[in-house]
């Protein structure tokens, strides 16, 4: 979660994404990401029977998601990963998911640090919400996000969107993000 806190602005209880678990970069980027929903989550505070996760926090960790392939996307057109010594922005997050690579965390932090990524256009808002919640997600369960990238228009970004639990799709649809910032 630590290079998902040096991205994104957002802190618990609403950081909605805890791990990036794949990129494939390209001209439709994709990223797959993760939350492991616990009943410690402040949303099931003093709720007795086992309540389902709120449909604004599932559309909310999808924009999350949404804005994490379009930095990732970003770095690899800005030619981070080369920077860093890797041969694509793939090959740079599964070196940093491993605790025995710290030198790589710390080398993508000096990135942002020193201004690298300061031109990286951000999401800040959600222009337009087009996402059909169709399932539930109980605690203790595994929810995974799938974005891809499709297309960018002026200052905004659309996204193909997806969150399911095991092998159940519980959300789909499109996110149109308002980017705003960079160079």
């Amino acid at each position: 979660m630590k290079i998902i806190e040096q991205i994104l602005p957002h802190r618990p209880p609403i950081l909605m994404v805890e791990s990036i678990i794949g990129y494939v970069g390209g001209d439709v980027p994709i990223l797959d990401a993760e939350y492991r929903i616990r009943e410690s989550d402040s949303v099931f505070s003093g709720a007795a029977p086992r309540l389902s996760w709120p449909s604004a926090y599932i559309i909310e960790g999808l924009g999350q998601s949404c804005s994490l392939v379009s930095f990732l996307w970003t770095c690899e057109h800005s030619g981070a990963a080369k920077k860093l010594g890797m041969k694509n922005v793939s090959s740079a997050l599964m070196d940093i998911r491993d605790p025995n690579t710290d030198d790589i965390f710390k080398r993508f932090l000096s990135l942002l640090e020193e201004g690298t990524m300061k031109t990286v256009p951000k999401i800040g808002m959600l222009a337009s919400v087009d996402v059909e919640v169709t399932g539930q997600v109980r605690s203790c369960e595994l929810l995974q996000y799938r974005v891809k990238q499709t297309r960018m228009f002026g200052g905004l970004i659309h996204y193909a969107v997806q969150a399911s639990v095991e092998t159940r799709v519980i959300a789909q649809g499109t996110l149109v993000g308002a980017a705003f910032g960079g160079s």
